[in-house]
């Protein structure tokens, strides 16, 4: 799956320079023009105009596709190779019969997919097209050129051997594309072994954390299934649609585990006491979130990437600030509170009263609910508690599934 995701953002970012290099294509092309119009080339002009004007329409139509209409759909990168293929056809009709390296376009542009199969398309395609293009140009006379007078000599001179090189270029194309994409898909394979690597870790972290708090068994399972509730509500109403992106999402789910990482630090005198904290105890709690916030740069800052540990850190250091500035351990407020740890705060401090501890028994959901709700405004942001109210029923049906 990881592999697939990765394959489809290089399929777009692809489209993007496709219509990058199309573009230049057609300025390149358009200088050519301007030389022909002023003498320098002895093409004949209207020809000309009609290729210029033909291939300006092919040319441009990726970038209207991909950077105006915004269209990142699958059939993209066909249509791509399609209108590369018929650029260079309307070359082979209009313009030349010798210019090989033209023809090579539409087989070069389906490489930058890593497709064996686009590429086998797009040079039964440009073997196709050209072919056709060279007997269109004999019969139109729209070329001039002595070596191919007869149509025998169109097809034995001009037709088969650029067919020949063309699939002999393409299969270097393909190889390569195809060796390409082997190692792409070798790298992503070591990428997510590593990731589950990391993910072992991260929850063995965890728990370590959780086997010292006694009381809080399958905090972290409880809140993570919160949190991803929460952040996906808020990107299905498209709230936060700049941040909450897939890869935001997904390193969310993995950093909420690391949000009471800290814990490992504080004495078992004081996480697991019993009754009331003294002040001086509370303080020595409030601690866990600046040393979790230490131990994630310190551990796992080497072996994942910077979005993640920086939100990871995030997570676990200002899971505790308050929107109205009175939380801690920096006293934060609103909008500078990072979303990911005000959405944190939320799936925290419901856990936190919906679930047995040392000092006291759970609290009802009604009650859980009604202490989410007060806290509108002062301990969370009011939008993220209005969302999370309006999912009370999945909050509720996932609290009795992870719990049974």
């Amino acid at each position: 799956m990881e592999n697939n995701r990765v394959l489809i953002k290089n399929e777009k970012q692809a489209n993007h320079v496709v219509a990058m290099v199309m573009c230049i294509t057609f300025a390149i092309f358009t200088f050519i023009y301007i030389l022909d119009i002023i003498g320098i080339f002895i093409l004949d002009f209207k020809i000309m105009t009609i290729a210029y004007v033909g291939s300006g329409v092919l040319l441009l139509l990726p970038m209207l596709l991909v950077d105006v209409l915004k269209k990142d759909d699958g059939y993209i990168k066909y249509l791509n190779v399609m209108v590369a293929v018929l650029f260079t056809t309307l070359l082979s009709i209009t313009v030349t019969y010798h210019a090989i390296v033209i023809y090579v376009y539409p087989i070069a542009i389906a490489s930058l997919y890593f497709s064996r199969r686009l590429n086998i398309i797009a040079t039964i395609f440009t073997v196709a097209g050209v072919s056709i293009g060279q007997v269109a140009a004999f019969y139109l006379d729209t070329i001039q050129d002595n070596n191919f007078l007869t149509l025998d000599y169109v097809l034995v001179f001009g037709v088969l051997p650029r067919a020949l090189v063309l699939i002999a270029i393409a299969a270097i194309f393909t190889v390569l594309a195809s060796r390409t994409a082997r190692l792409l898909r070798s790298l992503l394979d070591a990428e997510t072994g590593l990731k589950q690597f990391h993910k072992e870790m991260v929850m063995g972290f965890a728990t370590l954390v959780e086997n010292k708090d006694g009381s809080t068994g399958g905090h972290i399972k409880r809140t993570t299934t919160y949190v991803k509730l929460l952040a996906e509500e808020l990107r299905n109403r498209g709230h936060y649609s700049e941040e909450l992106t897939d890869e935001y999402l997904e390193n969310l789910y993995r950093a909420a585990p690391m949000h009471d990482i800290g814990k490992i630090s504080v004495p078992d005198v004081v996480l697991q006491k019993p009754g009331k904290l003294t002040d001086e105890e509370f303080e020595i709690i409030k601690q866990h979130t600046v040393s979790g916030g230490r131990i994630v740069k310190e551990t796992f800052g080497h072996l994942e990437n910077e979005d993640y540990t920086k939100m990871a850190y995030e997570v676990a250091r200002f899971h505790h600030e308050k929107w109205n500035g009175k939380g801690y351990p920096d006293g934060l407020k609103e909008e500078e509170i990072p979303l990911c740890a005000r959405i944190m705060a939320i799936a925290d401090v419901f856990d936190a009263v919906s679930e047995k501890r040392c000092y006291r028994d759970a609290m009802p959901l009604e009650k859980c609910f009604s202490i989410i709700e007060e806290g509108r405004g002062q301990a969370f942001e009011p939008l993220l508690v209005d969302v999370f109210l309006d999912i009370r029923s999945q909050v509720e049906s996932e609290h009795e599934r992870v719990n049974n």
